[in-house]
């Protein structure tokens, strides 16, 4: 029998209950427990560690024990029955042991109101001492440290892994790892506990959705729903919205906009932060086309969004507002509102938000008649996005660029700036429907035969294709 088969039937045993029992408090089906001790399934790693809480240990504790178990047994067989004695008692000690545990953990006071701003400020010192190390160094300091073992430490892990999402899915799942190893470890009764994995598990299925691991992220989404139904909050501390405005964003992304609107509906109610919830929903509205709605809610928005203070939850407002305004021609509010993101990304330094500003104020120079400053604007754009292997957002910016040259008549240089779509039609992240339109209006262009209204009806309906995949572009 192998050794994960093993802890899998020491940790019940440990425990002292029956299969039936263990596997309802653990959350692992019975007939898979049963396969598990007759040897004839291996365990993971995942289904021994909820078999060990179980039995109130750590898997780490539960291998110690076995191996002093193997230690004991090969010397009963070598030396004297006295091991036997020892063994017996060491069994009862270990049982002992695993009852004060669960005995600490339900006794374990839980976060409160009073309590939470201390333990969230003790918990960005804990992060900043986190951030300089490589991911297995932290891993091994929440394993080892008791301090860091913090539910709040995995709330706020929870919001960098979340924040690095858009910039690098490597280092968003780095951190994903990290809180939910830090959840396994929070000490306090099993309900508080399954619900901060839930919290937890939430941010890892966010982690693969923007990874377009949709299939998987669906699953571990159903994952974290269960931990958080199955657990409770008392002191109301964690973001109830937080989960629904995750889910939400995965929904949009299944092009299953109307649960999305209504996961965000119930995410500003409920939530600790409606703002972002009103965000979330003014983009979505925007990606169904709903561009005077998207303007309501994001004014909506603004006042909770500047009382937060938070420049970046700021500068998405502004910026997805003056891009409704742009879709519904209202270039004036939307050169205003362009001074003030621009403000806002020179002021946190942010050079990889730059193009999208440059590219926001060709558009509205475009809308206000300044040809020539958006097309050197947009050019700059379309080259910059080239260069960061961005084939979707240089596929727009062409388009925009050669709607203002058909506009003049300038036929045989769209001709040219059209080969460029090459580059685009070989990238396998551009779906099908887009790469339909786009080989249209190639085409077209190739013949110089493209007309400025071809182009903007391909430039509409890429932006909505690029969330809604089933969205079919009418020839």
């Amino acid at each position: 029998m192998r050794r994960e088969q093993l802890l899998a039937r020491l940790c019940r045993a440990l425990a002292g209950k029956t299969q039936g029992e263990l596997a309802e408090e653990a959350g692992v089906d019975r007939s898979l427990i049963a396969q598990f001790e007759l040897g004839h399934v291996v365990p993971s790693r995942e289904h021994l560690e909820r078999l060990s809480r179980g039995a109130g240990l750590s898997l780490a504790e539960a291998e110690e024990i076995l191996r002093l178990y193997e230690t004991l047994r090969r010397s009963r067989r070598r030396h004297s029955p006295r091991s036997a004695d020892l063994l017996d008692r060491m069994a009862a000690e270990v049982r002992a042991r695993a009852e004060a545990v669960n005995r600490r953990l339900l006794t374990f006071p839980l976060p409160d109101r009073q309590t939470q701003d201390s333990d969230r400020e003790h918990a960005e010192g804990l992060f900043e001492r986190l951030k300089g190390l490589t991911e297995m160094e932290r891993l091994a300091v929440v394993r080892v440290a008791e301090e860091f073992q913090s539910w709040a430490l995995c709330e706020r892990v929870c919001a960098v892994s979340s924040g690095e999402a858009s910039r690098s899915v490597e280092r968003a799942a780095a951190w994903a790892r990290l809180a939910e190893e830090i959840t396994d470890r929070v000490r306090g009764a099993e309900a508080w506990r399954n619900r901060i994995q839930g919290y937890a598990v939430a941010h890892s299925a966010n982690v693969l959705r923007v990874a377009g691991d949709l299939k998987a992220s669906e699953a571990a989404f159903e994952r974290a729903k269960r931990l958080w139904q199955a657990g409770s909050d008392p002191g109301g501390v964690l973001d109830p919205g937080r989960l629904l405005d995750l889910e939400a964003s995965l929904r949009r992304d299944q092009r299953r906009l109307g649960e999305a609107l209504t996961l965000l509906d119930e995410a500003a109610a409920l939530g600790h932060h409606p703002e972002r919830a009103l965000l979330k929903k003014g983009f979505t509205l925007e990606v169904l086309g709903e561009h005077e709605r998207a303007v309501e809610t994001l004014l909506q928005a603004e006042p909770t969004v500047r009382r937060s203070g938070d420049a970046r939850l700021l500068y998405m407002l502004r910026f997805n507002l003056a891009v409704n305004y742009c879709h519904l021609g209202r270039y004036r509010e939307a050169s205003e509102l362009a001074q003030e993101v621009r403000a806002l990304v020179l002021e946190r330094e942010d050079e990889n938000e730059m193009p999208r500003v440059k590219w926001l104020e060709g558009r509205i120079a475009a809308g206000l008649g300044r040809s020539g400053e958006a097309r050197k604007l947009l050019e700059e754009v379309r080259r910059a996005f080239g260069r960061r292997g961005m084939s979707y957002d240089v596929a727009l910016a062409l388009l925009e660029e050669a709607v203002l040259l058909l506009e003049e008549g300038r036929s045989a240089e769209v001709k040219a700036l059209a080969g460029e779509l090459t580059q685009v039609f070989e990238d396998k992240g551009v779906h099908r429907e887009a790469l339909a339109a786009l080989r249209l209006f190639h085409e077209a262009a190739e013949h110089e035969e493209a007309t400025a209204e071809l182009a903007r009806r391909v430039l509409r309906f890429l932006f909505r294709a690029r969330y809604d995949r089933g969205l079919r572009f009418e020839s």
